[in-house]
């Protein structure tokens, strides 16, 4: 079942990239073409993205790579530390159109021509939700955080498309008004207000990923299924420590040694119950004696 994700996760993935790249080289390329701040700026957050997408596979492969002498509990947090550097870069992005778009005001504005920048804005607002729409629906099966960035991703760049598309129809209304010279300020402005208004996903996913690099527990919802299942093989919710790493539920169970034979086939069972969560579980059973302070660590 893990490897069979992994393999969807994967050609996902490779999906996204391969939309990433194609949107790079023409986003920068028709930008510059048609002297368009917000145009170049979409093909430079799509580079980024290839980028990302990049790190996501190989954060992926890490993260299902078996433990070894240097990694005894394996690599799992290798997809939320993917996850905190693509909110980052993501961040830094949005921060430097930002800035860039304030000096551009600062400076006069920017004439865009405005025919060949619909156009563009135009196929990439289709191309890119229909990117989203089809991750979305993968996902929906997948349940995987790698699949959800990416989605993020897309969603971003198809909001920016249509706002970059509302401005410039604007920007061409505006040349045949008397208003026609704020049509010079029409592109900066529209990069002010997506990477304004887009910065809090960034911030979002380096919270959530800053949390699961920490260990913290999972969501109360997921718990209380954990724990149904637990109290249903005779194992308070007590005895159990949770934390999410990724796509992953990490459970550690202790139970007292002098109940061994009654635990035999214990985690087999919890595998099997907690097969239907969002996460993949990874389970530790912890045999303890009370009398002594020897533990014989099972796994």
């Amino acid at each position: 079942m893990l490897s069979l994700n992994v393999r969807s996760e994967s050609s996902i993935i490779k999906f996204s990239a391969a939309g990433a790249g194609f949107f790079a080289l023409v986003g920068i390329g028709w930008g510059l073409w048609a002297h368009s701040m917000a145009i170049v700026f979409d093909g430079s957050y799509s580079l980024v993205s290839l980028g990302l997408s990049l790190l996501s596979l190989m954060a992926l492969r890490v993260a299902t790579s078996p433990a070894d002498n240097r990694f005894n509990f394996g690599r799992l947090p290798a997809e939320p530390l993917a996850i905190a550097v693509k909110g980052l870069v993501i961040l830094l992005v949005c921060l430097v159109s930002f800035g860039a778009a304030v000096l551009a005001i600062v400076h006069g504005g920017r004439e865009v021509a405005a025919g060949k920048a619909i156009f563009f804005a135009l196929l990439s607002v289709l191309l890119c939700f229909f990117i989203w729409w089809r991750l979305r629906k993968a996902n929906t099966s997948l349940q995987s955080v790698l699949v959800e960035a990416e989605q993020h991703q897309w969603w971003m760049d198809g909001v920016l498309s249509l706002a970059v598309l509302l401005g410039f129809v604007l920007t061409w209304s505006l040349q045949f008004t008397a208003m026609a010279h704020w049509a010079l300020y029409a592109d900066p402005v529209l990069v002010i207000l997506v990477s304004g208004y887009f910065i809090q996903v960034p911030l979002k996913m380096l919270k959530n990923a800053v949390n699961e690099l920490l260990m913290v527990s999972p969501s109360a919802e997921l718990r209380k299924q954990v724990y149904r299942e637990l109290e249903s093989l005779g194992i308070s919710h007590r005895q159990c420590k949770m934390a999410k790493s990724g796509s992953y539920l990490l459970l550690e169970v202790r139970i007292g040694i002098e109940r061994v034979e009654q635990m035999q086939g214990v985690q087999q069972q919890l595998e099997r119950k907690l097969a239907e969560l969002p996460l993949e579980p990874v389970i530790w059973l912890d045999f303890y004696c009370l009398n002594h302070s020897k533990q014989q660590q099972l796994a």
